[in-house]
């Protein structure tokens, strides 16, 4: 995430690197600060070449409201808390979930009517309010290898 028209040309990890650009970073033990030193390892990047590397905000939109602020001119986190606080936002990647319920339980009521509501088309345009989600295959179910719809 940085601020509305990218000012400071921020578009790579590297850029984390140069004077004057100032980074607010996500806790460690969650999954986007990993995800980061994924990619600053991949880089050859230490993250004490980075200023703000070990300022830590424990929610995205507590890190969207920094560089929102100026605190920070970037920072890693989702779409939707880039979107809500105006800020602009360069994709990293794209992060799939899957849900495992034993089988025994997909019988119950309450499963049967969270699969309905997540395929459900008003929780579809909760995400689309929300932005940056693909739901292509939420709500499809696969056991022993094979997909349901």
């Amino acid at each position: 995430m940085v601020r509305k028209g990218n000012p400071k040309n921020i578009g790579k990890f590297e850029d984390l690197q140069r004077e004057g650009i100032k980074f607010v970073n996500r806790q460690r033990g969650s999954g986007t600060r990993l995800l980061l030193d994924y990619n600053l390892n991949k880089s050859g990047i230490s993250p004490d070449s980075i200023n703000g590397y070990y300022r830590e905000e424990f929610t995205h939109l507590a890190v969207a409201a920094a560089v929102e602020a100026g605190d920070a001119d970037a920072g890693l986190g989702v779409f939707s808390a880039a979107a809500l606080m105006g800020l602009d936002f360069i994709p990293v990647c794209n992060e799939e979930y899957d849900l495992a319920i034993p089988e025994e339980y997909m019988s119950l009521d309450i499963v049967k009517e969270f699969i309905e509501t997540i395929k459900s088309e008003e929780f579809r345009k909760k995400l689309d309010e929300l932005g940056g989600y693909d739901y292509s295959n939420t709500g499809t179910i696969i056991t022993q290898g094979a997909e349901h719809a």
